[in-house]
């Protein structure tokens, strides 16, 4: 993902882009609909290229896409700027800093649904469904829609390996890269229920932010340190926190749920009761077969269907820029 803009927020340089539809150039153009995409982890922006440049090539869309802080092009946190750190780590990247952040990129590109700004449409993958709810009803991020695609928003967090992790960050920090490499490999393999997909190059894709190059020394060891920050400061507290003040029900724009029904990572459990949570925001939901927990790249076809039909039929005024 071409990601050419940056947003310094606490530390963090943000790398985003906030483009328009390829189709939007005429002069007598019609409003234009705002989409945030946010991922989850350990993925970065790549993850949503197939299903934006079919909105790219379709509709008029503004579009905002950017890497998380700590993940992807997003890897830069200049630690002399600000004191921002969680644990034994420099840059927060937990849930609750993530929203945080989210919050002040909107507010920066003008996409947070105060004062006259157009309240977005969000797509939000794996963990970003958290970090959306938490912009939302704690940071005060108005949104005009919102899609959870394989979304983890309650508890427990996590499988063995990323529990094993969070408790013995150092054994994964002194691994050598080889053995890092194959560890980092066999997550994202474990995402995808078509290997073909991996097979077309998207294993490589997401794997680069973490692992870089072999001959980038130095710089691969950093990459492999961010790779562990972001599991060791993933704390259930951040979602605990909102399961006990039961504010799920309290969203306030409709809700679009997505599920890989392959999904190894995310059971359908977990899906329903995030549902039930919600308290009816749920207007429609979407379980599709042969697809994991990369549903956007199992099943790109049937996920841009998917995206379609939801603006189509939830998106409002609210999320309109006019000409």
């Amino acid at each position: 993902m071409d990601l050419p803009s940056t947003f310094s927020f606490q530390g963090w340089n943000i790398r985003y882009n906030f483009v328009e539809s390829d189709n939007t150039t005429s002069t007598d153009k019609p409003p234009v609909k705002c989409v945030v995409f946010v991922h989850g982890t350990p993925w970065s922006s790549a993850v949503f290229r197939p299903v934006i440049e079919a909105l790219r090539a379709k509709e008029s869309y503004k579009i905002l896409v950017y890497d998380l802080p700590g993940y992807g092009q997003s890897q830069d946190f200049e630690s002399d700027s600000i004191s921002n750190s969680n644990g034994e780590f420099q840059g927060d990247t937990s849930v609750k800093f993530q929203a945080r952040a989210l919050a002040g990129l909107c507010k920066h590109v003008q996409l947070d649904g105060q004062d006259d700004h157009p309240a977005p449409a969000v797509i939000a993958h794996d963990i970003a469904g958290a970090i959306v709810l938490r912009a939302h009803l704690l940071e005060g991020c108005e949104f005009d829609t919102m899609m959870l695609a394989d979304a983890n928003v309650v508890l427990p967090w996590g499988d063995g390996f990323y529990k094993q992790v969070r408790s013995e960050p150092d054994t994964y920090l002194k691994m050598p890269p080889s053995i890092f490499e194959a560890v980092v490999r066999a997550v994202i393999q474990s995402a995808c229920h078509n290997p073909k997909v991996l097979h077309a190059g998207w294993e490589d894709i997401l794997a680069l932010p973490w692992i870089g190059h072999v001959s980038e020394g130095s710089e691969r060891e950093q990459r492999q340190r961010s790779f562990v920050r972001q599991i060791a400061q993933a704390n259930d507290e951040d979602v605990a926190e909102m399961l006990a003040g039961d504010v799920y029900g309290r969203v306030r724009c409709d809700v679009k749920i997505v599920w890989g029904e392959q999904d190894q990572w995310i059971p359908r459990e977990k899906v329903e009761d995030s549902i039930e949570r919600m308290n009816g925001k749920v207007k429609q939901q979407a379980f599709i077969p042969n697809a994991g927990h990369l549903v956007m790249l199992d099943q790109p076809e049937r996920f841009a269907i998917e995206v379609f039909d939801w603006l189509v039929r939830f998106g409002s005024s609210r999320s309109l820029i006019k000409s």
